[in-house]
């Protein structure tokens, strides 16, 4: 079915991202080849104003920049239960975002969602979709504000 196909194609694209994202994050290198064979050289991820990476992060460097932010910040980042599906050039993922700070030590898991846009079978664009950005900032040590806590 076509509904199956979508669901398919949805998850080998968002199996390709989070490879290459943990390719990345667990290099010591600044090497950017990984990145570009998943996403676009005109890539801009929209991360939440109320999170310590806060902003938008564009093109190969700067989404690295943002993906060594993450790393800093948690000892430990992944996804569980993933859904997802792709229409056009729109994919829609949901799942469970389970962390770990490695300031805190604490755990968070909540429901994550992201719309990626796709052009030429990249990422082009990204906005993530947290559930609870004052929990995430607690288990990192900053206050709803972004500045550091007295933990």
């Amino acid at each position: 079915s076509q509904t199956s196909n979508n669901n398919t194609r949805a998850m080998a694209i968002l199996a390709r991202m989070f490879a290459a994202e943990m390719q990345f994050m667990e290099s010591s290198q600044e090497d950017f080849s990984g990145l570009a064979a998943i996403f676009h050289p005109d890539i801009v991820v929209h991360e939440p104003a109320s999170l310590p990476y806060a902003g938008d992060w564009r093109g190969h460097q700067s989404l690295g920049r943002l993906f060594k932010s993450m790393r800093d910040a948690w000892s430990n980042m992944n996804v569980e239960h993933i859904r997802a599906t792709i229409d056009d050039d729109t994919l829609f993922m949901c799942c469970t975002l389970v962390a770990t700070s490695r300031n805190s030590g604490e755990e968070i898991r909540q429901p994550f969602a992201e719309v990626l846009r796709i052009e030429s079978g990249l990422v082009i664009e990204g906005t993530p979709y947290y559930y609870d950005t004052a929990a995430i900032d607690a288990a990192l040590g900053h206050n709803s504000l972004g500045t550091k806590g007295s933990k």
